[in-house]
C-alpha cells in the first residue's frame, strides 16, 4: 500500500512536470526568433499539421525526458524491507511454538505481501487449523471389545489387576477372558479352545496394524541388541512419524501392547513380535 501511494504522488508530480514543461515551450516560442530558430527548421508537415496534435506530441516527448522520476530503485528498496521484515515473522514470539523450541521459518521474501491480501480464511474439516491429536482408545477384535487402560489391551470387564508375570502386554492381556471373569462365558460363542490359538488372531490384528500403514521412524534412532526391548523388560518407545495421526496413533498403540513396528528394510517391513524379530 505504501508502495502504491508512492507511485501515485510520482505520477502526479510526472503528469505536472509534463504539462508544465509543454505550456512553458509555447510561452518560450511565442515570439518568432524562438519559434523556428536557425538550428531547428520545422518542416512543411510540422508547420501545417494540428496545434492540438503538436501540444500532444509535445507533452509526450517531456513525459519520456521526465520519465526517470519514477524510480527503478524504489522496487530494489522495496525488496530489501520485504527481505528484512521476514526476520520480523521469525522474531515474533506469538509464532514461537514452546514444545518443539521452533520459530516461524519464512521460505520467500513475499510472504509478508502474500500475508498482506489474505482476507478470508476457509477450512474444510476440524484439524486443518487446529492440532490433531489421536489416542487409541478401544478396538474390536474376533468379536471380543478391548480397551486400552494404563497402557494395556484389556477385554471389556476383565480387571487389569489379574496377577500375571508376563513382561509383555500382549501375553498379559490374551489369556482366556472365560477363566479371568465369568461374565464372559455367556457372551463368547465359539471361544477358542487353546490359549494360543487365541492368542494368535489377537497377534495377527496387532501385526496388520504394524504394517498397513505409512508411518515412518526417526532416522536418528537405532536398534540395539535387543531392539526397543531393555533387559528389564521396560519399553524404550520409537519415535514415529505419520501424514495421519490416526495411523500414528495405532501404530504406536500396537507397539505398547508388544507389536512393534521397527521400520522399513528395502522391499521389507520389520516389526517385532513379543520380542522376536518379524519381516514382512
Amino acid at each position: 500500500r505504501s508502495m502504491n501511494s508512492f507511485l501515485i504522488i510520482y505520477l502526479i508530480i510526472l503528469l505536472f512536470e509534463a504539462i508544465l514543461s509543454t505550456i512553458l515551450k509555447y510561452a518560450w516560442q511565442a515570439e518568432e526568433k524562438w519559434d523556428e530558430p536557425w538550428y531547428n527548421e520545422k518542416t512543411e508537415h510540422e508547420r501545417n499539421s494540428s496545434k492540438i496534435l503538436r501540444f500532444i506530441s509535445d507533452f509526450l516527448a517531456f513525459l519520456v525526458l521526465y520519465n526517470f522520476i519514477i524510480p527503478i530503485s524504489l522496487y530494489v528498496t522495496v525488496e530489501m524491507q520485504k527481505f528484512l521484515g521476514s526476520f520480523f515473522i521469525g522474531w515474533d514470539l506469538d509464532l514461537y511454538h514452546e514444545e518443539t523450541n521452533q520459530r516461524a521459518q519464512v521460505n520467500t521474501s513475499d510472504l509478508n505481501e502474500e500475508l498482506g491480501q489474505v482476507e478470508y480464511v476457509f477450512t474444510d474439516k476440524t484439524g486443518t487449523l487446529t492440532e490433531n491429536e489421536m489416542q487409541f482408545r478401544e478396538c474390536s477384535i474376533n468379536g471380543i471389545k478391548y480397551q486400552e487402560v494404563n497402557g494395556k489391551l484389556t477385554p471389556e470387564g476383565f480387571s487389569e489387576d489379574s496377577p500375571d508375570g508376563n513382561r509383555h502386554g500382549l501375553v498379559r492381556l490374551f489369556g482366556f477372558p472365560t477363566i479371568c471373569h465369568p461374565r464372559w462365558k455367556h457372551k463368547i460363542k465359539n471361544q477358542p479352545k487353546h490359549k494360543s490359538e487365541f492368542l494368535n488372531k489377537e497377534e495377527l490384528f496387532l501385526k496388520a496394524v504394524c504394517l498397513c500403514h505409512t508411518v515412518q521412524i526417526n532416522a536418528d534412532q537405532t536398534d540395539g541388541a535387543d531392539g526397543p526391548w531393555h533387559a528389564n523388560g521396560i519399553t524404550s518407545p520409537l519415535e514415529y512419524y505419520a501424514s495421519s495421526p490416526d495411523e500414528k496413533a495405532l501404530v504406536e498403540a500396537a507397539s505398547r501392547v508388544g507389536v512393534v513396528f521397527t521400520g522399513i528394510s528395502g522391499d521389507s517391513m520389520e516389526v517385532k513380535s513379543l520380542g522376536k524379530p518379524e519381516r514382512y
